[in-house]
């Protein structure tokens, strides 16, 4: 549900219908269970397939990867996006993944996302979100395959209360009031950012105060 609401409270993200009552597990996940970043198409296709999610299906969830800020993959860029609308819940990821428009340099992409974009299985479908004209088809395939995937292992379905209508309204329009900034900073050195400075982000803008973190880096470069 949580997830549900994040989904739609970001701008022109869509509404997806929402179940809560699932019963809790006792049992404690098995640690590094998500696929490497670093996955080749093949294997990513062959693990969510044994989840009954299909390569189709896994082209739309991989889209969520529009507001994400990578911290572990690699360090020194610490959170750095991976689309530059990180924020807006857009189909510039798509495109900037698969190369139709250029990234700024600190548009951070994940190994594994550009091997699905090209990979013959999964690239017609990467296509159709391309541009403007696939906003409203990935909304679609993502919404379905979302609800597929949050109910895998739920036993007790038929026991779920929906909860939909308490899902916020959508935002259908959006333009980022600090797109300046936020393009500035994205064509800035790549200099890694500290915890402080990636929570001085605001919550739709992405802005950090980049006269701090240039500042700072001198510093630390003096330091040494």
């Amino acid at each position: 549900m949580g997830a549900n609401v994040a989904t739609v409270v970001c701008p022109l993200g869509p509404r997806v219908r929402s179940f809560v009552g699932r019963a809790d597990s006792a049992v404690v996940n098995k640690v590094e269970l998500l696929p490497s970043p670093f996955s080749d198409a093949v294997d990513l296709i062959r693990l969510f397939r044994g989840k009954t999610i299909s390569p189709h299906s896994l082209v739309a969830l991989i889209g969520a990867h529009t507001t994400s800020q990578q911290r572990l993959t690699n360090v020194t860029r610490a959170g750095d996006p991976q689309d530059s609308t990180p924020g807006v819940w857009d189909v510039l990821y798509y495109d900037e993944t698969y190369g139709t428009i250029e990234a700024p340099d600190r548009v951070f992409k994940f190994p594994s996302d550009v091997a699905l974009a090209k990979y013959s299985t999964t690239a017609k479908e990467w296509v159709s979100f391309l541009g403007n004209a696939g906003q409203d088809h990935w909304n679609t395939d993502y919404a379905r395959a979302y609800i597929r995937l949050s109910l895998l292992g739920v036993n007790n379905i038929n026991q779920l209360t929906e909860c939909t209508k308490a899902l916020p309204a959508r935002t259908l329009e959006y333009k980022n009031p600090d797109q300046k900034s936020m393009d500035q900073w994205l064509n800035s050195s790549r200099v890694s950012l500290t915890s402080e400075e990636i929570a001085d982000r605001v919550e739709l803008g992405g802005v950090v105060d980049i006269n701090s973190v240039i500042a700072g880096n001198s510093s630390k470069e003096t330091e040494l």
